[in-house]
Formats: structure tokens, sequence, C-alpha cells
């Protein structure tokens, strides 16, 4: 009777131990699939956020390509753009901008073959000319404030002044937008007007 009721009581303990074996094992293959399944989906996470961060770095390149690139404004029918080199004080301090009006001043040295005591010259070379652009075609915004060259559209005999006179001191004169006034031609100052009842 003993030899039965301990053959039934290890039947159950081994039904329950296989049970537990069971759960266990199976419960840790979930959790293993469980963290591959995680595992995969940090992985697609990762890469959607490294697609995200590699086309907002593509869209930002292609904006920056925007902003370095400079537009000009359009030419008039039978002017010409001609572009010279300014400092900052020959440009104005930085003032000007595309669509301005500018008179360009330029001053003459005195040539060799003049004679007498006659000095340098300062003549108003251009009157009115509009401003195309500032700075280089692939400057920013930025760079474009600090320019050293501002692109002109001019005639072409204005132009061919313009290029005799970048020999000499050149200087830049912003005009108002509601300016239309124009100085009879041939205007300059000599230096010895300057002169005249300031030295003896």
């Amino acid at each position: 009777m003993k030899s039965r009721r301990i053959w039934i009581w290890a039947v159950v303990f081994g039904f329950l131990a296989s049970i537990t074996l069971y759960i266990a094992v199976f419960s840790q293959q979930d959790d293993t699939v469980n963290d591959q399944q995680v595992n995969v989906e940090e992985q697609e996470t990762d890469v959607e956020e490294e697609e995200e961060e590699s086309e907002e770095v593509m869209d930002a390149s292609s904006e920056e390509d925007e902003v370095h690139r400079q537009e000009m404004l359009p030419i008039e029918e039978g002017k010409r753009a001609m572009s010279i080199e300014v400092n900052y004080v020959e440009g104005v301090s930085g003032f000007i901008e595309p669509g301005d009006f500018v008179d360009l001043v330029t001053v003459i040295d005195t040539p060799e073959e003049v004679e007498g005591d006659q000095h340098d010259a300062a003549t108003l070379l251009l009157q009115k000319v509009r401003v195309l652009a500032i700075g280089h075609a692939t400057h920013s915004a930025e760079e474009a404030a600090n320019y050293q060259q501002v692109t002109l559209e001019v005639e072409p005999y204005e132009g061919l002044s313009l290029g005799f006179a970048t020999k000499w001191d050149l200087y830049l004169m912003l005009r108002d937008q509601d300016d239309d006034s124009i100085e009879p031609d041939r205007t300059h100052v000599h230096e010895d007007d300057l002169h005249e009842g300031v030295f003896r």
C-alpha cells in the first residue's frame, strides 16, 4: 500500500516538475524572442533617425548652397554689367544694396606732361548708375555685407570710361531713390581750387 502511494506521489511530483520546467523553458524563449523584437525595433528606429538626420543635413546643405549664391538684378536692354573693386570707405561703408543708384567720383592724378603747378582733380565720372549686385556671386548674405566688389549697370561708352578710371581712386556716392538730379557734364574740382583762399 505504501509503495503504491509512493509511486502515485512520484508520478504527481514528476508531472508538476515537467510542467514547471516546460513553463520555465518557454518563458525564457518568449523573453528571448521579445528581446530580439525589441532589438530589431530599436535598430529600425536608429536607421530611421539616421536617415532623417541625413535628410536634414542634405536639406541644410542645399539651403546653404542657395544662400551662397547671390542673385544679380536683370540688366536693362542695351546696357552692360560691369564690376569694380571698392574698399570699405569707397563702397559707402557697406550701405549699398542691389537696386540702389550711385554716382561715381574719380580722383585723377595730374599727367606728367601738364605744365605749371596744377594739381590733382576730382571729377564726377558717372551719375545715377544702378547697382545690380554687391559682393561675389558665391558669397553668403553675411559675406556680401562686407563686399569688396560692386556690379553696376552701365552704357557701353560709360563702361569704357569706367575702365580707365579704375586705375585711379574711385568712390561711390549713394543717391536717394527719389533723387533724379543730374549735374552738368565734366563737373570737377581741382585741388588748386581747394587751396584757393586757404593757403597764401
